[in-house]
């Protein structure tokens, strides 16, 4: 079949179907340049939403804890069920609130003491640590408590002397079991209460 023939035979196809018009054409043209800019726009989209997601897992693996009260130790100042944040910080002081491993679970207790320093508690409750009585507002009561280790107590290097703030109901560094907290065991300082929303504060 010759070239020409075959040109003839589409154009009848053509006119049998009928020529688009250049207002089509036109639609046709933008349709396609909409279908590639909402393409560009939810690939954008799904970046954003992945590097927020990744960020967010970076920032509570590396800096943030979020954790969970359990337990009653931290009255007045923590709460049974209330939700804290925890800053990552290896080296706490004296005063620090800070969230810690022991026997796989998560306790929340206050520093008191740190390595090398050397801790009294009188039968009264009162604390001195290196011969200096500790004021301690935050404390809901003055009591030995549960203790049953060797006063005077020389904090060894490396760790954490911790109390809880309600002293009657805390199991804590004055009992040998428990003991002082290895500072590899930290989890971080708690610095915040997000929940309950009525109780939104800084933790100190």
């Amino acid at each position: 079949m010759q070239w020409n023939e075959k040109q003839a035979q589409i154009r009848e196809v053509v006119d049998r179907l009928g020529r688009p018009s250049i207002e089509m054409l036109d639609a046709e043209i933008e349709w396609h340049g909409q279908k590639k800019s909402y393409r560009r726009v939810a690939l954008g989209a799904l970046v954003s939403l992945i590097t927020t997601a990744a960020t967010i897992v970076l920032v509570t693996n590396l800096w943030l804890a979020v954790l969970q009260v359990d337990g009653s130790s931290m009255h007045p100042l923590l709460q049974m069920g209330e939700i804290v944040v925890a800053v990552r910080k290896d080296s706490p002081e004296r005063e620090d609130v800070i969230a810690f491993s022991h026997n796989d679970r998560i306790y929340i207790k206050r520093v008191i003491a740190v390595g090398g320093d050397r801790v009294d508690i009188r039968q009264d409750g009162r604390v001195f640590v290196n011969d200096v009585l500790l004021r301690e507002p935050y404390a809901a009561e003055l009591n030995l408590g549960s203790c049953d280790i060797e006063l005077p107590f020389q904090v060894p290097t490396g760790t954490v002397f911790v109390l809880g703030d309600n002293r009657p109901a805390s199991l804590d560094s004055r009992d040998s079991r428990f003991g002082p907290v290895d500072r590899e065991r930290i989890i971080g300082k708690v610095v915040f209460r997000m929940w309950p929303l009525s109780r939104l504060c800084s933790v100190s």
